[in-house]
């Protein structure tokens, strides 16, 4: 590209974005992995139990770690420079790199959503087909169908595909940015009623305000993607009018990254509350330690569904999990059960106790010697 009037190319040390690109990815990596080892820990550990959703976070994460990868040697090879500083020799090959991260993303965002996807119909549905069962399958088909599509507009995006990389190749393609741009706002769309979904299943629940907050809270994050996916849409549309295509891309790059990241983050966040909860008792359970025995409450029954009393007038509370519920629905609210636990726990100590001090009384009004007249 001819460069504006007063630049000039500089093909050795020109300006370039390494700065932000090392900083984001590393951020996100350290995050995305911490999370991901959190829920791997609580759900082989704790719950004992791994699903659909768990390996398709799994598979999310890792193929993260693979975009990431492309999109910082691409960067370090020239993508994060302005398009006069590139040779034409390097424009093919960060071209070619590109594609590569194109065809990564559908993938990589169908796992991480269905993970979500999946992770929602388990903690927010029962046996029963209700409207909102209907609308997460249907919600389901929808990205399958999407991103499936999206993938392959990407791979057959040139006739033939060698033109996608060698503009000298004769051949034909679609708009690319502008099937980017589409896929921007249909991303978004996604994004939001990834978001919706779960406030809509918390809101019909059956439970105080403040405990539909706090739920809320953990499935919150998912605003950030919609935030990040609007903004997207914004470097989007520069490509359309500015012919800096690199420098441009490599910011809106950086964009999805997070956005994917995000969504990674959404699925793991469920498994937070067991894991600190665990990390709690072990420190209450190692400071309160002594050689003295000591009564415990009765353990809950972790095979019942924590949301089960929340779930409307046609869920049985003490209808007993399957294989095909959560194990954990999240588990906000075993505080309140144990409360109640406790509180019936102490009555019943109470009477049992005392029928021994009557017991006693009487046994000991029978062993005594009647005074003598």
């Amino acid at each position: 590209m001819t460069p504006p009037p007063g630049v000039y190319s500089n093909f050795k040390n020109p300006p370039t974005l390494m700065g932000p690109v090392i900083a984001t990815s590393t951020v996100l990596l350290v995050l995305t992995t911490s999370l991901v080892v959190a829920r791997a820990y609580v759900k082989t550990f704790l719950v004992r139990g791994q699903f659909v959703e768990d390996y398709l976070c799994y598979g999310a994460w890792a193929g993260l770690c693979a975009y990431i990868g492309v999109f910082v040697h691409n960067a370090d090879f020239g993508y994060a420079r302005h398009m006069w500083d590139v040779t034409q020799p390097q424009f093919m090959r960060i071209m070619y790199l590109l594609h590569v991260m194109y065809a990564l993303y559908s993938p990589i965002t169908l796992a991480a959503k269905l993970s979500v996807l999946l992770q929602i119909k388990r903690i927010f549905t029962t046996k029963v087909k209700t409207v909102f069962w209907w609308v997460i399958w249907g919600s389901i088909i929808a990205n399958v169908l999407f991103y499936a599509g999206l993938f392959f507009s990407y791979v057959f995006q040139c006739h033939p595909r060698e033109k996608i990389w060698n503009n000298s190749v004769e051949g034909h393609c679609v708009n690319a940015i502008g099937l980017n741009l589409a896929s921007g706002i249909l991303n978004v769309i996604s994004d939001i009623e990834a978001l919706l979904l779960p406030i809509w299943g918390i809101w019909n629940l059956q439970m105080p305000m403040k405990k539909k907050i706090g739920v809320l809270a953990v499935f919150g994050v998912g605003s950030i993607a919609c935030v990040i996916g609007v903004v997207g849409i914004y470097y989007r549309v520069e490509l359309l009018r500015e012919p800096d295509f690199t420098w441009i891309c490599t910011q809106a790059a950086l964009l999805v990254i997070t956005e994917m990241a995000v969504v990674i983050f959404v699925g793991c966040f469920p498994s937070l509350p067991r894991l600190v909860r665990h990390i709690k008792g072990q420190r209450e359970a190692s400071r309160s330690y002594s050689s003295e025995p000591k009564s415990y409450p009765p353990k809950l029954r972790s095979d019942l569904n924590s949301f089960a009393k929340y779930m409307g007038p046609r869920a049985d509370p003490t209808e007993t999990r399957n294989e095909t519920q959560s194990n954990e629905h999240l588990e906000l609210y075993e505080y309140s059960i144990s409360r109640e636990t406790g509180k019936d726990t102490k009555a019943a100590e109470d009477v049992e106790l005392g029928n021994i001090l009557k017991t006693v009384t009487v046994e000991q009004g029978i062993a005594s010697p009647r005074p003598r007249p």
